[in-house]
């Protein structure tokens, strides 16, 4: 269960409240909860004048809170991206094969940058349909074909609702074939939750199976399912986590199949939902 973090302001805003301050920052949750520690990498990405960069670690965040502390306090962007890794490993692997810098999150091409919450139980059946996309996978992790899936289904034109949508739709296809090889899995997929920006826009989308995943509680103050993402909206300032990082502030949750995209109009955070 990775953790996930987004943020847009109508100014350059500092992420440290949120990745290194608060009760519950995404370097707390890291380790919060010791049978579930987040120790598999971290990465964080943002944009300076238009031009993204993206900064990764295949370490434990707990073990480069120094590092990790310093670079919050140093940025400022108007839109920001932060994930911390419990890798997942649908293939079997041995875990050092897991655990790389090209392995860690976000992931990134041109200006668009995505972090995954889940498990993708079929990696090399779905690379299988990204086509010429497929060259461009670099690590195991099997959140990177969701990642190359997207950017191939906005490169052919399509919106990222529909994207979305023909994901899951062909997780599916793919998982009624190819079931029987799969005997120790019951599911395609375990959570589709996704933040994700082209540079302009803010999207935060979260799916999961309510029935199955809902009773795991949040790492910190454990009130709301482990996959329910959340958001906090101002005029000037959308944040979205996987949970909230402190109490003071109006968290709303994000549903499951809710897509939430975030943008800046006429000098003020705007914000829809959607369901995808």
């Amino acid at each position: 269960m990775c953790r996930l973090f987004g943020l847009l302001s109508i100014t350059p805003s500092n992420p440290a409240k949120y990745l290194v301050n608060d009760p519950c920052s995404l370097l707390s949750q890291s380790n919060a909860d010791p049978f579930k520690l987040q120790g598999d990498g971290w990465g964080i990405g943002f944009y300076i004048n238009g031009s993204l960069r993206v900064i990764k670690s295949e370490r434990p965040v707990y073990e480069e809170q120094e590092r990790f502390r310093s670079l919050a306090e140093k940025i400022k962007s108007n839109i920001i991206i932060a994930h911390i890794r419990r890798a997942s490993n649908p293939r079997g692997l041995p875990r050092e094969r897991l655990i790389s810098v090209e392995n860690s999150q976000p992931f990134y091409y041109g200006k668009y940058v995505f972090a995954h919450n889940g498990v993708i139980m079929i990696p090399d059946e779905v690379a299988e349909f990204l086509g010429e996309w497929r060259a461009r996978i670099r690590g195991l992790n099997d959140s990177e074909v969701y990642f190359w899936y997207i950017m191939k289904e906005v490169h052919e034109g399509r919106a990222l609702p529909d994207a979305l949508r023909n994901f899951e739709r062909t997780l599916w296809d793919i998982w009624l074939n190819v079931r029987d090889k799969h005997l120790d899995k019951t599911r395609p997929y375990i959570g589709l939750n996704m933040v994700f920006s082209d540079g302009g826009r803010l999207y935060a989308y979260c799916k999961y199976d309510e029935e199955l995943d809902g009773a795991v509680k949040s790492l910190c103050y454990r009130d709301h399912p482990g996959m329910q993402m959340v958001y906090s909206l101002s005029t000037e300032r959308l944040v979205v986590s996987s949970e909230k990082t402190n109490v003071e502030e109006d968290w709303r949750p994000l549903e499951s199949g809710q897509l939430l995209t975030g943008y800046v109009e006429n000098g003020k955070i705007m914000t829809t939902k959607i369901r995808v």
